[in-house]
């Protein structure tokens, strides 16, 4: 496991005007919109060259061009550029991916479902896999499965061995083409082209992915679908996953698009959320089922939002710090919704958000790409009786695992497998009676949201979290004593900043927009150290998230301020 080695604490101290926890810290539109190029549909978010920060990485396609897998790199201050980093050699009509460790060598591998073959619709596509080759993605899978139809993919551990297996979905629904669900198993890190699990029945999923549901210690399979039933497979208590569905859905409007899994409410029911499509049919709402008392052998949505269209995006994340998690989604040509949970379970129907933009959200995620609230917390374990090989963390946005011991002894990275920021994790050897699990991670309250869009007019979108809190480290640091402390934050126009330097040196004060372009400079102009005072007048910027940098010859640190 690659930890990542946190910089010696230097504390910022930083004024802040704090918000309440009903205040949703999102503007109405995104901060970065990268260039319209790409068909852009599968999301996922990972530190792919190991620099401690957060890429995004995107399959173009869909089901109306062949185009690339791409990655947007993070510049180290959670800026993006507005056109991709790198790309892949080969096109294909992508989906979606998933992105996970797969070979355990401590770099994230990426997988990526291909919807439909060259030739369209009438050409099953596949599954396949880029492996990161120290901190690049191989140009060319080097793993490709046989040929199907699938929209999605998702890596979880499938018979509880500690590493990442790969599920997909099967059919073509526009086509009325349904098929098995499949899940490809790791072998030592590498996949056969045929999958060894496959449902013993044909429907028409279009989204999938891993969770405990039934809380017996071991990965379950859920499957959302199109014009047939949603359906769970659950592992039995060896962790073997049946193949025959062990919970199916009974409403009537089975046109759902895609599914999120979490832990809803204040007694942190085990649940999941789809998002209808009424393209085919139904209403296009919101749908939740939860699961307080095991897994029936089926049932109907126990919560369900207000019509709304072409349901598609979903995610479960605590968006306003309350220990609750909330709803976001959003649609085709629709705004993205945060609505906000309750504490008996279930969302707003009324969305206390709706922002300002209309776009084809295909994929939702969260993680904190500024690393401006990391936190670090220890979860111990010391169960009373065997509890299988899972274990969830309290946190539903992990950020990285930074170290797992079980019984004082340190495991690396073959004793275990997860999915970045996600909060389960898998252990080869199950965990027993007495054993005492010890896991440290990163967290933060303050992530930050990403939408792939598939409309050609629009770029993919960043929400950064408006929230600044805490005491943070510094980005970069040349190895000297220092602080700087700023205010008020939010500003409207003159920034009060305070810094102190332990060594004579000229200082820069920099501001950048989210598009990396450099907006306002300051200079001392003298090599001077200890305390000094300046101020920025930002009255001339217009609303949103900037980034200050304050750099002196030897130092650089950079937080995220924001303009009202």
């Amino acid at each position: 496991m690659r930890t990542i080695n946190l910089i010696a604490p230097i504390l910022f101290f930083i004024i802040i005007n704090t918000i309440s926890a009903q205040e949703i810290p999102f503007l109405q539109n995104p901060d970065w919109e990268s260039t319209s190029e790409g068909r852009s549909t599968g999301l996922g978010i990972a530190d792919i060259n190991g620099d401690g920060w957060k890429d995004i990485v995107i399959a173009d396609g869909n089901d109306m061009a062949r185009q690339h897998l791409v990655v947007y790199y993070n510049q180290g201050d959670g800026t993006f550029p507005l056109n991709p980093d790198w790309e892949s050699d080969d096109i294909d009509y992508h989906g979606h991916l998933a992105v996970g460790d797969v070979n355990d060598d401590g770099w994230i591998d990426v997988a990526v479902s291909v919807y439909i073959g060259e030739s369209g619709f009438n050409d099953p596509g596949k599954v396949k896999i880029y492996y990161n080759q120290g901190g690049e993605l191989e140009e060319n899978p080097s793993f490709e499965s046989y040929e199907f139809y699938t929209f999605s993919c998702a890596f979880g551990d499938a018979d509880g061995d500690g590493d990442l297996d790969l599920a997909t979905t099967g059919g073509e629904p526009y086509s009325g083409l349904y098929d098995e669900g499949k899940i490809f198993i790791n072998n030592n890190g590498s996949f056969n082209e045929n999958p060894e699990w496959t449902s013993d029945f044909n429907f028409g999923s279009l989204d999938v992915d891993f969770g405990d549901l039934d809380q017996n210690g071991f990965l379950d399979l859920v499957f959302s679908s199109e014009e047939t039933p949603n359906y769970i497979f659950l592992a039995n208590d060896e962790g073997e996953i049946q193949d025959t569905a062990g919970w199916t859905s009974l409403d009537q409007e089975n046109y759902i698009n895609s599914l999120d899994i979490g832990f809803v409410g204040q007694d942190k029911i085990p649940a999941v959320v789809m998002t209808g499509n009424n393209q085919l049919g139904g209403d296009g709402e919101v749908w939740q089922y939860s699961f307080p008392n095991g897994v029936p052998d089926s049932g109907i949505a126990d919560w369900s939002s207000d019509p709304f269209g072409y349901g598609s995006g979903i995610l479960l994340a605590d968006v306003n710090s309350d220990d609750i998690l909330d709803l976001i989604y959003g649609g085709w040509w629709l705004p993205m919704k945060i609505a906000l949970g309750f504490e008996e379970g279930g969302f707003e129907t009324d969305p206390s958000y709706t922002s300002g933009t209309a776009s084809v959200v295909e994929a939702i995620q969260m993680a904190d790409l500024d690393r401006d609230d990391i936190q670090i917390n220890t979860e111990t374990f010391f169960p009373e009786e065997g509890i299988g090989s899972i274990i969830y963390l309290e946190k539903q946005l992990v950020e990285n695992i930074i170290s797992i011991k079980v019984n004082e002894i340190e495991l690396d990275d073959s004793m275990f497998c997860y999915v970045p920021n996600k909060n389960w994790i898998s252990f080869k050897n199950n965990i027993e009676a007495g054993d005492f699990v010890e896991v440290e991670y990163e967290f933060s309250n303050d992530c930050d949201i990403v939408i792939s869009n598939w409309d050609a007019n629009k770029g993919n979108y960043i929400f950064y979290n408006t929230l600044v809190t805490g005491v943070h480290e510094p980005v970069l640091s040349g190895g000297q004593d220092a602080f700087i402390r700023f205010g008020p934050n939010p500003v409207i126009e003159n920034l009060k900043i305070t810094y102190s330097i332990e060594q004579d040196s000229k200082v820069t004060i920099l501001f950048y927009n989210t598009f990396g372009k450099l907006v306002y400079e300051q200079h001392s102009g003298l090599k001077t150290k200890g305390v000094h005072r300046t101020t920025a007048d930002l009255s001339n910027l217009t609303k949103g998230i900037y980034i200050l940098q304050l750099q002196t010859e030897t130092y650089s640190t950079s937080h995220k301020i924001l303009v009202n």
